[in-house]
């Protein structure tokens, strides 16, 4: 078994990419493909067009790493930033396989379970969550050997800001 960091960083041009993504993948294989669905407007009876996106609807993104080398694959880490104007659904990262999932509030610099930030309550200093609105990276970091031709997938939920005197 061979030993071998990875970073995988995707990156989305739009909120929707996910049919370019498709075609993409179906010409040749990718080591990570992402794809994104409008579960909001999926859920919804009445909605034509699934593709675009309202305020306040739900996104779900989908990533799925593929081991494209001959050999197993260890250290395995993917991560995704969530795309300006969307806010991470707390709770809502998860992957199919044993990983370990770390956000970022400072644009990927550096990630925790858990954000927190500083704030001043009643005079005092205190440790408290990091609100949804700061997440600006997930990361997942895959715990076994990614055996050759097996894949890991993972997905997050991101919320579409609401317009300007629209409730969120």
């Amino acid at each position: 078994m061979r030993t071998m960091r990875m970073l995988i960083v995707a990156t989305l041009a739009a909120v929707l990419a996910w049919p370019v993504v498709a075609v993409a993948h179906a010409q040749s294989p990718k080591a990570l493909v992402i794809t994104a669905h409008n579960v909001t407007a999926e859920a919804a009876s009445g909605r034509k067009n699934s593709t675009l996106a309202r305020p306040g609807d739900e996104i779900r993104y989908t990533l799925v790493f593929t081991n494209l080398t001959q050999g197993a694959v260890k250290n395995v880490q993917f991560e995704d930033p969530i795309p300006q104007g969307l806010v991470y659904v707390l709770g809502s990262a998860s992957a199919r396989q044993p990983t370990r999932v770390a956000f970022s509030i400072d644009g990927g610099k550096t990630y925790s379970a858990e954000p927190t930030i500083e704030a001043e309550e009643k005079g005092h200093k205190v440790t408290k969550p990091a609100p949804r609105e700061l997440y600006t990276h997930v990361r997942w970091t895959v715990l076994e050997a990614v055996a050759p031709g097996a894949q890991v997938t993972a997905e997050f939920r991101a919320q579409l800001n609401a317009g300007p005197g629209e409730a969120k």
